[in-house]
This record gives C-alpha cells, sequence and structure tokens, in this order.
C-alpha cells in the first residue's frame, strides 16, 4: 500500500470521526434543549393543575347567561344577563357571597347568599357599560371572580329633518354618533364630501353628537342637501338627511317700538286734552 493511499484512508477516518463527534454533540444540546423545555411544560402544567385543584375545593367562579369570553359578556341594550356565582367549600362549612358592582356593594336577599348566589340584571342601559361585577367570600376577598359587561348599542342616525333659513343666519345641525362600538361620522353637502373646516362650515365631535354649523348664510351657497352617515363595525351605515331652505333676508319692521311709540303719542293725546278741558272749566266758573 502506497504512503498516498494511507493518507487518504487515515484522513477519512479523521473525518468520520469528527462527523460522528459533531453528531453527538447535536444531538447531546437538542437532547437537552428538549428536556427543558418538557421540564418548563410539565412545571406550568403541575401549576395550572394546582390552582384548578384549589378552585375546585374552594373557589369562587361566575356563570353566566350568555356566557363571557375572558370574562367579557357582550350583550345589546335592553338585554338581560344572569350571574351566577359558584362557590366550592369544604364539607359542613357555609360560606356567604356577596356581590360588587364597580365596587359598590350590591343588595341581596338574605336566601342569596349561599353557594350559588345569583343576580339579574334587565333590562341593560347605557350606563351598564363596561360595569363589572364581582363575586367574592364576605370574610375572605381574595376568592373572587369578575366579570365585565360589554353593552352594544346602535347611534339613531337614521331619519331626516327640513330648516327653512334666510341668509346671513347660523345654521346648526346635530347628528347622533352616541354608539358602542364607536362610530366613524362622515358629513356630505350636495353629494360632496365635508371636511372638518371648510370655510363657513365647521364640523364638531364631542362623542355623543356630531355638530355641523355654518355661519352667516349664502343662499348661493348653502342651500341644499346636508347629510350626516355613521359607519359601524357592528351596526353597519346609518344616515340622516337635512333639506336646507335658503332665502333672502326679509326686512323686519321693529313693531315694538312702534307699538310703544304710538302708546305714548295717544297717551299724550289725551293727557293735552284732559288739561284743556280742566282749563275752560276754570274759566266758566
Amino acid at each position: 500500500m502506497s504512503v498516498i493511499t494511507q493518507c487518504i484512508i487515515i484522513y477519512v477516518c479523521v473525518f468520520v470521526c469528527v462527523c460522528v463527534c459533531v453528531c453527538v454533540c447535536v444531538c447531546v444540546c437538542v437532547c437537552r434543549l428538549w428536556l427543558i423545555k418538557m421540564t418548563t411544560i410539565l412545571r406550568t402544567l403541575l401549576l395550572h393543575a394546582v390552582i384548578l385543584c384549589v378552585m375546585q375545593t374552594s373557589g369562587v367562579r361566575i356563570e353566566s347567561v350568555p356566557g363571557s369570553v375572558e370574562q367579557m359578556i357582550e350583550m345589546k341594550l335592553d338585554g338581560t344577563v344572569s350571574l351566577i356565582c359558584r362557590h366550592k367549600t369544604a364539607a359542613g362549612t357555609d360560606m356567604e357571597l356577596v356581590w360588587l358592582r364597580n365596587n359598590a356593594l350590591v343588595k341581596l336577599e338574605n336566601n342569596n347568599r349561599g353557594d350559588n348566589s345569583s343576580i339579574c340584571v334587565t333590562p341593560l342601559t347605557h350606563e351598564d357599560n363596561g360595569a363589572i361585577f364581582t363575586c367574592q367570600r364576605k370574610n375572605d376577598t381574595t376568592l373572587n371572580d369578575s366579570v365585565t359587561l360589554n353593552v352594544t348599542y346602535a347611534s339613531r342616525t337614521n331619519g331626516s329633518e327640513e330648516f327653512d333659513m334666510e341668509e346671513q343666519e347660523t345654521l346648526v345641525l346635530l347628528c347622533d354618533m352616541y354608539a358602542n362600538p364607536a362610530v366613524i361620522v362622515s358629513w356630505e353637502f350636495n353629494g360632496t364630501q365635508l371636511e372638518h373646516t371648510t370655510g363657513k362650515v365647521i364640523v364638531t365631535n364631542d362623542g355623543f353628537t356630531s355638530k355641523l354649523t355654518v355661519n352667516k348664510l349664502d343662499m348661493d351657497l348653502h342651500r341644499g342637501t346636508y347629510i350626516c352617515e355613521t359607519n359601524s363595525p357592528k351596526h353597519g351605515k346609518q344616515r340622516r338627511t337635512f333639506s336646507v331652505g335658503v332665502k333672502e333676508r326679509t326686512i323686519r319692521f321693529p313693531v315694538m317700538p312702534i307699538v310703544a311709540g304710538v302708546v305714548v303719542v295717544f297717551l299724550t293725546i289725551l293727557l293735552a286734552i284732559f288739561s284743556r278741558r280742566k282749563k275752560i272749566a276754570k274759566c266758566f266758573k
């Protein structure tokens, strides 16, 4: 066997050994990472199991109709929500439950404070949106559960109105935008989109009402059809139409000053007549 052949065989053997060592190292690292990951998962599962066990033995849990998603209950305005507080205790223990609405105590009947206490919220109003209901032990507030109400409602935008105005007057149009979820409001005038401020036209929003104001109306510029449109991701689009007529400003006579002047003149004449008669009567005596 030649020297070259022997060198080749040696190099091949060394290469194979290196590859084997690398593979072994990679496998060891992968196994260690896998073991670390599995250990973390097992610890998490064990922790959840312990928490679940505690909740099953002595926990407080709220069930609702309709059901909740991540402790959030979504309902429409004027709807009804029923909340039931499940309370599991050791045998022979008698624990009292209390309900809170936004941290304010809810009044309960004496027979509604045991292991299955329930309350009903009906009809749902705007004020119930965002309300947090909490059920907890009276003597241990650390054991509690809470849900939040998400009351949805549409803006009352649909409809139409008519306005008869005169030049130089101020036009004010109001459009309801009070809704949950919040709506996007846009205004049109004779088919053209209006910006928030365009010349004499000013649009303002306060979260409840969108207001369009036109100062010093001009018959040629401002008469026509104004449209307020609200767009909701849940309730869709609604439109309110305002038909605005503008006519030339009429000259109004100052009625009250004229009436007052006539009365003063009339009284002056009466007083003069009365005084003259009095003088004539004195002359004939």
